[in-house]
């Protein structure tokens, strides 16, 4: 752990969720199998055998974040709902190295029962697809997930610092011609303590404002919670209690409140749309992933923005929640309410509050909300601080960032932060992968893999039959050299 003073990196990762882990491991693993031939990876691991110098990044790494341990925002939240089992397949995880690295640790760990069908190998259009024969489709429990993240983490080299990132400065260190090294970050914590390094990645997970519908911003305070507070704030007395919300996480605060006994009334403005992941499986599937990346990264921002809304949808809800939602629907102790909009009227003088929906009213003890957030990137305190400093456009809330999801030079941005280039798939872990790619390219630590002379696994072979320009001079006529 650091101590007051200051401490010096080359990478500082501000974040500990699976988009950092995924920055972290795509640094420091020299290839990826995934996008790589069997005669490249041979070749790649013949180059780091051979060849001093090449293979995994020696860059030093330090990961900043208040948990003090790895995924402690996600294992909260998580565990707060209580969920057993991840909305994503076991082919997205934080492993840049290998896509079959988590299915692989199941089964070297004797954990393969801790993988559940989704549902998806009966899909259609994925029945020539691989992946769903093996098990990449599968969804992993939350234990395996986490666990199998920690193994990993313990692989790669790096320090974590456990502290609030409160402010980040950039250094002109002018002088140097080398651009990439000619600026620097110090990242302060809020104890005063600061790091200092040549670059920075804000893994921050999703930023903005959590919605509260207009007709409810009246209700006393003592009886509406945002759902991440609702354990601190739900008591024993609230029988009844609305949840508002049409996604995947207000029906996991539904199930939360029927588990503890009791009756729970699911409002939403539209019906709940039944889907296995969030985002259709197009970008997922790798046969059409790459197409899906293409078209939406050509498109003006403007566009792109609306395409994030289009392809999320809102939010969804997969086949095994609903398949619990109609169980709890048929025992009488959910009742899910469609295109209702609703309006606090009234509290009782016990102080419950009288709540119309539409044509009737309903009285309850409690609200949660579940309406997701609006994105605005600077309602996150550093962000907001280096806006002010070292301002980029802002679209639609998200930060406009360049190709290789630079905010300015080495200063680069990961999740749900990097929407507007990665795509709607940019907050799971799918994204947050690809995006760690990029930045680990502009970073440099897989430069060693295109450079002929260490004749790396993606270097042109033929790159030694073309002549330079000083090559070219050298064999120059006599009557042009005199």
């Amino acid at each position: 752990m650091i101590k007051q003073g200051k401490k010096r990196c080359d990478v500082c990762i501000i974040g500990a969720g699976p988009a950092a882990l995924a920055t972290l491991s795509a640094i420091h693993e020299p290839y990826t199998l995934d996008s790589m031939t069997p005669n490249q990876v041979n070749s790649a691991s013949e180059s780091i055998r051979y060849n001093k110098g090449v293979g995994p990044s020696t860059k030093k790494v330090c990961v900043v974040d208040p948990s003090g341990d790895w995924l402690g925002r996600w294992n909260d939240n998580f565990d707060r709902l209580g969920i057993e089992y991840l909305r994503s397949p076991a082919l997205a995880h934080p492993d840049h190295f290998d896509i079959n690295s988590l299915l692989a640790y199941a089964v070297a760990n004797d954990r393969e029962n801790e993988l559940v069908e989704s549902g998806c190998a009966q899909i259609r259009k994925l029945f020539g697809l691989g992946q769903t024969q093996v098990g990449l489709w599968k969804l992993p429990s939350t234990r395996l997930f986490r666990d199998f993240c920690i193994h990993l983490a313990k692989q790669l080299k790096h320090e974590f610092v456990k502290g609030m990132a409160v402010d980040l400065t950039k250094n002109d260190n002018g002088g140097n011609e080398d651009e990439s090294t000619s600026t620097s970050y110090t990242v302060t914590l809020a104890n005063g303590s600061e790091i200092n390094c040549n670059s920075v990645v804000l893994a921050l997970g999703p930023t903005g404002t959590p919605v509260t519908p207009a007709k409810l911003c009246n209700v006393p305070k003592d009886r509406l919670i945002q759902w991440p507070k609702m354990k601190e704030h739900l008591k024993s007395h609230h029988k009844r209690v609305l949840v508002v919300g049409g996604g995947l996480t207000a029906v996991q605060v539904a199930q939360y409140c029927l588990r503890s006994g009791r009756k729970v009334v699911l409002c939403s403005r539209r019906p709940l749309v039944e889907r296995h992941f969030d985002i259709d499986t197009c970008w997922f599937d790798k046969r059409s992933a790459n197409l899906q990346i293409s078209e939406f990264y050509h498109q003006s921002e403007a566009e792109r923005l609306t395409a994030l809304k289009e392809v999320r949808g809102g939010g969804s809800v997969p086949p095994i929640y609903m398949n619990d939602v109609r169980k709890w629907q048929r025992s009488g102790e959910l009742s899910v309410l469609n295109g209702v909009e609703p309006e606090y009227m009234e509290s009782t003088v016990d102080g419950r509050v009288v709540i119309g929906m539409g044509k009737e009213q309903m009285t309850f003890d409690f609200i949660i909300l579940a309406c997701g957030i609006k994105p605005d990137c600077t309602a996150n305190q550093l962000v907001r601080s280096y806006q002010e400093k070292s301002p980029v456009k802002l679209v639609g809330g998200f930060p406009s960032v360049s190709v290789d999801l630079e905010w300015s030079k080495n200063l680069f941005v990961v999740g749900a932060l990097a929407s507007l280039n990665v795509g709607p798939d940019s907050g799971n872990i799918m994204g947050a992968r690809r995006a760690a790619a990029i930045v680990a390219n502009a970073l440099e630590c897989k430069a060693w893999l295109r450079d002929s002379d260490s004749r790396g696994a993606l270097s042109n072979r033929y790159d030694h039959l073309f002549w330079d320009e000083e090559d070219s001079s050298c064999c120059s006529s006599d009557s042009d050299s005199e």
